[in-house]
């Protein structure tokens, strides 16, 4: 069987009063194409420099008989940039085709996604983990000579397709 991954559009705040990043990817839509495979589609946007190191802090939550505990998907990396073209890591299918391979990032600058595929993964997915996740992105950088924090929150959901 096969597992259909149904991302909402929405970017919401994480739970940790943390502001939202200045990266804006409220222009991607998420798609189901003809095969369903999930493809992105549209803008990303830079609104605030993004100066080295640029760390990430990725984890979720799963909602299991009401309650959201710890998932089992999380990942910290202290300084994205010099792996931003890394093959072995998770973000390679979207950064490889990115027109800047490079940090910083500067404010202003547009990245465009035209029907990039995430494609499908071999992966066995267990039955208890279908169903509603958060995905919390913490994003820390230099901006104005000062580290910064940041975070990004989407929903995604997992049914058996």
């Amino acid at each position: 069987s096969k597992v259909i991954v149904d991302v909402n559009e929405e970017i919401f705040d994480c739970e940790n009063s943390l502001p939202n990043s200045a990266v804006d990817f409220s222009g991607l839509e998420y798609e189901l194409d003809d095969k369903d495979e999930l493809t992105l589609n549209g803008q990303i946007r830079v609104n605030e420099d993004y100066g080295a190191p640029i760390g990430l802090n990725f984890y979720t939550r799963h909602l299991e008989h009401g309650r959201w505990n710890v998932g089992l998907f999380s990942m910290m990396v202290k300084d994205f940039c010099p792996d931003l073209l890394n093959p072995t890591k998770a973000w390679y299918f979207i950064t490889k085709t990115l027109n800047q391979t490079q940090c910083p990032y500067k404010k202003g600058h547009v990245e465009i996604l035209d029907h990039m595929r995430y494609g499908t993964y071999g992966a066995i997915i267990p039955f208890n983990m279908l169903g509603e996740w958060k995905f919390f992105f913490e994003i820390s950088a230099k901006r104005n000579g000062a580290m910064i924090k940041e975070c990004n929150m989407l929903r995604v959901f997992l049914t058996d397709g």
